[in-house]
Formats: C-alpha cells, sequence, structure tokens
C-alpha cells in the first residue's frame, strides 16, 4: 500500500506496483505541491467522486485512474445543461456562500475546532456538484472528436475544440469582467493615470476613485474567491490580494485591442470560419449527423468553465474558516501566523484547538520547510506500471489524453511537440511563471510558458502573444482558454517549462502542436 493524507506528506514509497496498478502524477496537475489541508480535500473527493484512491509523495499527489461517474437519471432525462444551471449550481453557490459566511470569529477555539468536519465536508459536497456531470458533458465531445478525427484526419482534436470556442462562460465572463472595469477606469482620467503608475492603494482617494473602487469591489464578490489553482489553499485570493487584477487592468488600458472583449469577438470569428471549413469538407452524407453532433457539445465549454470557476471558489471558501481558526491558535501561542493550520489536516487541527500547544507551531515551521524544498522538486508522471491505454475503457483513455494531456514528451532537435490546441503562429519571447504570484513579470506580446493553468490565470491570455503548457490536454483549461482568446497554443508539452529558458525567443504553432527554440 502507499501513504495517505493521514501519514507524514515526506515518506518514500512504500509499494510502487501496488499490484501491477498505475499510479498517475496529480491529475490536476498542480505546479506545485499540496499542503496537508488540500491533500486531505483532494482525497476524499476522488475517493467519493471519481473512484479513485490518491496518495502522496513528498506533497505531490498522485491517484489511480479516475472514472467519472455515468449520467444521473435527472441529467438523461432533462439534459446536463438543465441539471448543471438549475439544480448543481444553485447548491454550490449556497454552499459557497455558507462556508464564506459562518461567524466563525464569535465562536470559541474548540467550537470552531469542532466544526471543521463538517465544514470541510460541505466543500467536498460542493465540488462533488461540479463532478456529477463530467461524463454527460465530456462523453459526447469525445464521440465528436473521434468522428471529425475519422472523417478529416489528425486534426480532428482541434477542429472539433474550435467549434466549440466562443461561447458565454463563467471564465469568459470574468475576463469580460475585468475589461468593463478598465473601460471604466478609462473614462476616468486620474484613476488610469493612478492605475498606471501601479499607485493601487491611493485609487480610492483620486478623482472618482471611490465609484471605480466600488465596482471593482463588486467584481471581487463574483470572482475574487478563486485561488490560483486548484490545489493552492495556502496563497490569498484576489479578494485578500487585488494587486494582480488591477494590474492586468492597467495593461488593458494602456492596449484596449489586448482586452478580454476584443478576444472574444476573435474566438467567435475563428468558430464561424471553422464551421464553414469543416462543412465544406465533409461530405453530404455526413453534414446532418454533423450538425446533430455539434449542436450536442455546444454546452461543453459553459459547463467546463462553470465547473472550473466554481471549483476554485469552492476552494478558495476555505480559507474563510481555516485562517479564522489559525487566528485563534495564534492568540492562543500555539501557531505563529494563522496561515500555518494549512499545513494540518483537520483531525490535526481539532485536537489542537482542544490543546494547544507551542509543539504545533514547531510541527509547522518544520512542515513549511519541507513544502518550500519539494517545491523545487520534479515528480515523475507515474509510478508503478506505465498506464496500459488498452486495458483502459475508450472514455478513460479519453480523458486522459484528450483532458489531462498524459503523453510521453516528444524533442527532436531544438522542437518540443504537444498537442495543437489553438491555431496560429508566433514568434515571440517566451516568459516561464511557475505560478501565479510571478504573473507581473508577463509583458504584453511575450509567449507564456507555464506547467498548466486555472481560471485566474485567464486574463493574462489577453496580454499574451500564445501559451504553451506542460500538462492538459486540447479539452483542458489552458486549451479551451487559449482558443477563447484566439492565441496560438500548444499544451502537453510534458517538458516546456524545464527546457525554454525564461526570456528566450521561441516560436509556438499552434496549429502543428510545435514549439521550437530559436537561436
Amino acid at each position: 500500500m502507499v501513504s495517505s493524507f493521514k501519514d507524514d506528506f515526506s515518506v518514500t514509497w512504500e509499494d510502487p506496483a501496488d499490484g501491477q496498478m498505475s499510479w498517475l502524477f496529480d491529475p490536476m496537475h498542480l505546479p506545485a505541491p499540496m499542503c496537508q489541508l488540500v491533500g486531505e480535500f483532494w482525497g476524499r473527493m476522488f475517493s467519493t467522486y471519481m473512484g479513485a484512491r490518491m496518495a502522496y509523495v513528498n506533497g505531490y499527489g498522485y491517484s489511480t485512474v479516475p472514472t467519472p461517474r455515468p449520467p444521473s437519471p435527472e441529467i438523461l432525462a432533462r439534459g446536463v445543461l438543465d441539471v448543471w444551471t438549475n439544480d448543481y449550481l444553485p447548491r454550490i453557490t449556497e454552499i459557497c456562500e455558507r462556508v464564506r459566511g459562518g461567524n466563525y470569529e464569535s465562536m470559541s477555539l474548540t467550537e470552531l475546532g469542532d466544526a471543521l468536519e463538517g465544514i470541510m465536508a460541505q466543500a467536498v459536497t460542493g465540488f462533488g456538484y461540479t463532478m456529477k456531470p463530467i461524463s454527460a458533458f465530456m462523453g459526447p465531445t469525445f464521440g465528436f472528436v473521434e468522428f471529425l478525427q475519422s472523417a478529416l484526419g489528425p486534426d480532428g482534436p482541434q477542429l472539433a475544440a474550435t467549434l466549440l470556442q466562443g461561447f458565454e462562460n463563467g471564465t469568459a465572463a470574468a475576463g469580460a469582467g475585468l475589461s468593463q472595469l478598465a473601460e471604466e477606469a478609462a473614462s476616468r482620467p486620474a484613476v488610469a493615470e493612478a492605475l498606471r503608475r501601479g499607485q493601487f492603494d491611493s485609487l480610492a482617494s483620486v478623482e472618482g476613485g471611490a465609484d471605480f473602487m466600488a465596482q471593482f469591489r463588486s467584481y471581487l464578490d463574483s470572482y475574487g474567491w478563486r485561488v490560483d489553482s486548484w490545489g493552492l489553499l495556502e496563497r490569498p485570493t484576489w479578494s485578500e490580494n487585488p494587486r494582480l487584477p488591477l494590474t492586468l487592468i492597467s495593461h488593458y488600458i494602456a492596449d484596449p485591442q489586448r482586452s478580454p472583449a476584443t478576444a472574444h469577438r476573435r474566438a467567435v470569428e475563428q468558430r464561424e470560419e471553422t464551421v464553414r471549413d469543416v462543412e465544406a469538407r465533409l461530405s453530404a452524407g455526413k453534414l446532418p449527423q454533423f450538425r446533430a453532433m455539434l449542436a450536442t457539445c455546444q454546452v461543453h465549454v459553459p459547463i467546463s468553465e462553470g465547473r472550473a470557476l466554481w471549483q476554485l471558489i469552492t476552494v478558495g471558501s476555505l480559507r474563510v474558516p481555516f485562517l479564522a481558526l489559525g487566528r485563534k491558535l495564534v492568540a492562543a501561542g500555539a501557531l505563529g501566523s494563522p496561515d500555518q493550520v494549512f499545513f494540518f489536516n483537520s483531525a490535526e487541527l481539532k485536537q489542537a484547538a482542544h490543546s494547544p500547544t507551542p509543539q504545533l507551531k514547531a510541527t509547522a515551521e518544520k512542515r513549511q520547510a519541507d513544502f518550500a524544498d519539494w517545491s523545487a522538486l520534479t515528480p515523475p508522471p507515474f509510478i508503478g506500471s506505465p498506464p496500459d491505454m488498452s486495458q483502459m475503457p475508450p472514455e478513460a483513455v479519453a480523458l486522459l489524453t484528450l483532458f489531462f494531456g498524459l503523453a510521453p514528451p516528444s524533442i527532436e532537435g531544438r522542437e518540443i511537440k504537444g498537442q495543437a490546441a489553438s491555431k496560429g503562429v508566433v514568434t515571440a519571447r517566451a516568459r516561464v511563471l511557475k505560478d501565479l504570484s510571478e504573473a507581473e513579470r508577463l509583458q504584453p506580446g511575450e509567449i507564456l510558458v507555464c506547467t498548466t493553468t486555472a481560471p485566474p490565470w485567464t486574463p493574462l491570455f489577453a496580454i499574451a502573444a500564445a501559451v504553451v503548457t506542460d500538462s492538459g490536454g486540447v479539452l483542458s483549461h489552458s486549451a479551451i482558454c487559449a482558443r477563447e482568446y484566439a492565441i496560438p497554443c500548444v499544451v502537453a508539452t510534458q517538458v516546456a517549462t524545464k527546457m525554454i529558458v525564461d526570456g528566450s525567443m521561441i516560436t509556438v504553432d499552434g496549429t502543428r502542436g510545435i514549439v521550437r527554440m530559436e537561436g
């Protein structure tokens, strides 16, 4: 057997084969190790909703092959978009508001410690609602990809994905909200100037600043509680630290053509052009099937990005009660800072709430130091037997390749081959970002190179010339958003962040799925 979140994250792998089973590197391809509290959350969620076990080595999560549940009777009867919009989404929203809105400051240390189990269970349940529609909306898209691949050849996956872009969705709405704020700021010269100068702390005091900041806070109420990525609970959200969204607004003011609203129009144009191209290439006999499948699959991006939005808000909402506990443990002399709570699981925190001791602080500091060391590691893509796709059901193979981007690296000379995710060719300077905390290093017109992206990264796509990722497939968030912003993108390179030198010139061919290192 293997170590679980209940054990020390730093243990070595005890039985790599585990009965000749493959353990795949963290299916969400997080760019950093997970702290103990996130490990607990993901272990519970994957076991309950994906039929998979998770284990951790030096903080990096591995899972058995995830298997989404089949569609529920309600989804089969009413359709996945109806159930998502009218059943699941209201329940997720209510859970997030309840988790964030608890009167935790009025609770005693022991009362809050005793409440942690229920709070964690609520968050897992809320996240679980985002997992229930997976097979219902991804299954038809997998079939659509297979249809176009069979009919038109190897560019079928990219064609299918392009045909689904340019529809309203949660991530696009978050980007559009920043565009609208940029327009509001541009109409107020004093606000625009303060933003250009990076004078964020004094925005409310300049002419028109109070009204702008009221609109900005309203935006954060809707989108500010997203964590940077699915497992980064230990990092502040935009609501807590709004510097990044204000920086992005300043970029949009400087170059309106790079705003999300302008990008959305380009995405719609590309989709409509691709519809005409595909219909011209298909035989007359296949057109009815194509049109029927396209109509069925057009819910893919709205549901996929809606899920991603609320997954990140669900995780971010957990920061409120756990930081409240952290403040109480600091007051009791058991922690040095509130954010050290994230390096314990909920059972340990409950025990600490009942018996706070200075030893807890020493344990937290040791785990924080380990976490920093682990962040410099490069985890292998799997442990145990290599994944045998021939022994998996077709839907699992499609999920692992088209969504997760599981594939061996392909390198030839100075070229890296990945999946062609969004059309176009760009040569520009590469900006290799380890995580979103480095986002201000990305300058307009540079190529974003990273391990993966999550919805809070998406506004960067408006200023990037192209995107390259290590992980994720043609249906991953990174690929979807590159198409929404109509910029070239290559995903599933496995090695881009390690091989591409920050600041070097590269060419991204999103049509062929090739990244070339120049010079």
